[in-house]
This record gives C-alpha cells, structure tokens and sequence, in this order.
C-alpha cells in the first residue's frame, strides 16, 4: 500500500475516532433535570401578556411614532402591560421540560419581543410628556424582561430575550445625559437588580444541551451526532457573543451612571472605577468579553469607559459598528454603541 494512501487512512481512523469521542462526550453525559418551576410562574404572565397584544398601527415602525400614536398604542395594551408588570413581581421560568416535547407549545413566544417594545413605546411617551425617569424605568423593565424570559430556557429563549433587551437598553442610552443625579441613581438601582439576578451563558448552555440530546434520542450514529455539534457551533457562538453584548451594555450603563451621581455629589470624577463601590455600586463592573475590570480612563470633569468588545481587543474607545452574523465586530463597546 502506498505511504500516502497508508497516512492518509490513518488520518481518517483518526478523525472518525474523534467524532465517536466526541459523539460520547457530548451526548450520552446526562444533564441535571430542571428545578420545579415556580407557582405562580411570571413567565405565564408574559405569554398572556403577549398573546393580548393589540398593535396598532405600522408597529414594525413604532420608533417614528408621534405623540398621539404612542398614547393610542399604550392606552389599548394597558391590560397587557399590566400582566407584564405582574409578571415581573413573579419568580420565572420556561417551562423547559413542556418544550422538550412539545414543541408546538412555544406558539407565541415571539410576540415577547413586541410585548417589551409596547414598554419602550410607553418610555418614549412618557419622555415626550416630560417624565424621563419614568420613561428610563419603562426601559430597565424591558432589560429585565428580556432577562427574566431566559431562565430555564434553550439557546432559542436566550435570542429572543436578548431582542427584548435591546429595546430597552438602546432607549434608555438615549435618556442617560438627560437625568440629574437623583434620577440617575434611581434608574441605577433598577439596574443592579437586574445585574445581580442575571441569567448565566452556563445555564442557557446547559439547557440547550438537554435540548440537543433529546433530538438525539434513538441516533447512535457517533459521526452524526458529532457533525450536529459541529453544524450548531456558530450559531451557539452568536448567541453567546450576543449575551455577552447584552451583559456588558447593562454593565456599561450601570457604571455611566454612577459615574454622573459620583460627579454630582463629589464636585468631580473618580480616580478609579473601585471608588465608586460602595455608595454609588455594589461591585466594580466586569467586562464579560475579558473577563477585567471595563476600562476607565478620566479625563477632567469628563471620562473615557467601555468595554473591550467581541474582538477582545482595546481600540482605544474607538465604539464599535453594528454586525452581522457570522461576523466579529470590531472597535469597542460603550454605553451608547449600537447593538
């Protein structure tokens, strides 16, 4: 037998090794069952909520509406809004265990993304009322929407509670230089809570890996559960790199605001971001995409802070552009960089 045909078979002995290893690894460990969920369960108010909608008008467009739109849109969804809030005072959980096999009963979970942008509708209304703290409540509410819509769930939950987060962090961005220091530390305060009850990537990873072997369940072809791996990895790669943009975004905010109390009350800037803990946050914000400190740099009575962002890489401050899937971006996250 020729050497190149001898290595090149060895090579592939190797590689189907490989993917029965890996075919083991992956899928015949068992995962933890799910805690029971709670009673009552927020996350049934949601999907009411959701499901009670009434949209009004070219909601796909709903950030151009005026005044009178927005006073319509949030007068006829009051109920849901207020299912919404009850929700929110609510332990919650996706039913992980009813999705595994019953995949159908996840019909409506996508109207959650139009439930936090009806929030962020009423945010902007109170705004242009001249409520913007209200209005910045309006927008934490669906951060932790967005948050709360996670727990317990698969990959899948995650891409839609981040979607929900995205409405209320860009929003909110856009009150920031707007509030005074007691308007920035109340919006401050809804934050840290949230902050301090985030859902991990471990529990979203862990979740969507009971998913992956209950679609397995029956196949024990090794290469091909290997190769499901495989063909799944960037879309789990997104969806962790879009968690983390979300993490740091809140983070981000966080600490911009306790930057603007901290100036407020002391007549000037920190050195440092630990002069900020304990009055003004809990903890030094973190930068999930370096797992350091986000970077600070004071400059006067103005300041430098972001975080590093996807690439990993420090650019300076130089705020990164949008993306697209498949795509690292480049340039680094501040409190106001697009999604």
């Amino acid at each position: 037998m020729p050497r190149k045909v001898r290595t090149l078979l060895l090579a592939l002995v190797v590689l189907v090794a490989l993917a029965m290893l890996t075919g083991v690894f992956l899928f015949v460990g068992r995962t933890p069952a799910p805690s029971p969920l709670p009673n009552p369960n927020g996350y049934d108010d949601f999907l009411k909520a959701a499901a009670s909608l009434t949209l009004y008008g070219d909601f796909d467009n709903v950030s151009t509406f005026d005044h009178d739109s927005l006073r319509i849109l949030v007068s006829t969804n009051a109920e849901p809004l207020r299912l919404l809030r009850l929700g929110l005072t609510r332990q919650c959980s996706v039913p992980t265990d009813l999705y595994l096999t019953n995949d159908a009963g996840r019909s409506g979970v996508g109207r959650l993304k139009s439930l936090a942008e009806v929030l962020a509708a009423e945010g902007r209304l109170r705004e242009m009322e001249g409520q913007p703290t209200e209005a910045a409540l309006d927008d934490a509410d669906a951060i932790r929407l967005g948050n709360e819509i996670s727990r317990g769930g698969f990959a899948i939950d995650r891409v839609f509670g981040i979607a929900c987060e995205f409405a209320g962090y860009t929003a909110l961005a856009k009150l920031v230089p707007k509030f005074n220091g007691e308007q920035a530390r109340r919006v401050l305060r809804r934050l840290e809570t949230i902050d301090q009850t985030r859902v991990t990537l471990d529990e979203i990873q862990r979740n969507t890996d009971r998913w992956n072997r209950y679609q397995m369940r029956g196949r024990f072809n090794p290469i091909f559960r290997a190769s499901f791996w495989w063909l799944s990895r960037p879309s789990n790669q997104m969806m962790a790199m879009r968690h983390k943009t979300a993490v740091a975004h809140t983070c981000l905010l966080e600490a911009e605001l306790a930057l603007r109390v901290y100036q407020s009350e002391q007549g000037r800037v920190p050195v440092r971001l630990d002069e900020l803990v304990p009055n003004y946050l809990s903890k030094v914000p973190s930068d999930p995409f370096s797992g350091k400190t986000m970077i600070y740099r004071p400059h006067g009575t103005n300041w430098l802070l972001y975080s590093v962002g996807p690439d990993g890489v420090d650019d300076g401050g130089k705020s990164v552009g949008r993306w697209a899937f498949g795509a690292v971006a480049r340039g680094d996250l501040l409190y106001d960089s697009p999604y």
